[in-house]
């Protein structure tokens, strides 16, 4: 999963870098800069959004180009970019543009997110897991933040750093967040079944559209199987995963490839 793309909300994102059309789903709309620019300017922005979701980032970027004649140095603008860059593995023109998005806008959480997010997307997971565990200061992102954490220090193989984060996660939460942090604890400590128990409970405590950012996270490094082809997702899990540490993708079998051992990093 794209970690910029946050629903209307990365999940623009496909929730992570995610424009205005993507933040999580608690979170909402685009950024005052971008309100204050107006309709025209806004129309512009949905349009790139809309190209970006289709993966027509050409088009994508010229709508954001038009977009900037209209109302130039928005920061909602740059956030798109650099979301495109990055699914484009342009990651250093993504940089680029967050950092610009962040000083258009400073103090706001989502361009340092963005930051944070694109060390990820680049497995660079221990740096990810240090930018993501400096942004535990913004108030409302905590639980996003924190499994964010959880997820980069698992994946950087590196339990004894995540299982503190873990553990203060509050409950009851206000977001799936708490749920698939537990998923993927357990997930990378050779527990399948109780790790899509958490994802389950999840499911059906919060609505599909606010748990699958999430979900897919863990999906994409097959620590849970993928969607199924009509968007839903599958809710059971045979034992024979725990020996291969991999799921296989629409299935929940065992994977037919040696598996790395749970909590290892995907090559």
């Amino acid at each position: 999963m794209n970690p910029f793309l946050r629903p209307l909300i990365f999940s623009l994102a496909i929730l992570l870098l995610a424009p205005a059309a993507a933040r999580c789903a608690q979170e909402a709309g685009p950024s005052k800069a971008a309100m204050d620019a107006g309709i025209p300017y806004l129309r512009q922005l949905a349009a790139a959004d809309a190209a970006y979701m289709q993966r027509d980032f050409s088009t994508a970027l010229k709508k954001l180009d038009l977009a900037d004649q209209v109302a130039p140095n928005i920061p909602d603008t740059w956030s798109t970019r650099g979301a495109i860059y990055a699914e484009q593995k342009h990651y250093d023109e993504a940089e680029i543009a967050f950092e610009k998005a962040a000083k258009l806008n400073p103090g706001d959480f989502w361009p340092p997110y963005d930051l944070a997010s694109l060390l990820l997307l680049q497995k660079k997971y221990a740096d990810a897991a240090d930018a993501f565990a400096k942004l535990e200061v913004y108030a409302g992102h905590e639980e996003l933040v924190q499994f964010k954490i959880v997820f980069a220090d698992l994946l950087a193989g590196k339990p004894d750093a995540a299982k503190p984060v873990l553990d203060k996660m509050k409950f009851p939460a206000d977001t799936p967040a708490y749920y698939y942090a537990h998923a993927a604890w357990d997930l990378t400590h050779n527990d399948a079944k109780q790790g899509m128990y958490w994802s389950n409970t999840g499911l059906k405590t919060f609505s599909l559209p606010e748990c699958l950012p999430f979900y897919d996270e863990l999906a994409t490094e097959h620590w849970l199987p993928m969607r199924n082809k009509d968007g839903s997702v599958p809710q059971t899990v045979s034992p024979t995963a725990f020996f291969s540490g991999k799921l296989d993708d629409n299935t929940g079998e065992e994977s037919a490839a040696p598996g790395l051992p749970l909590g290892s990093p995907t090559p």
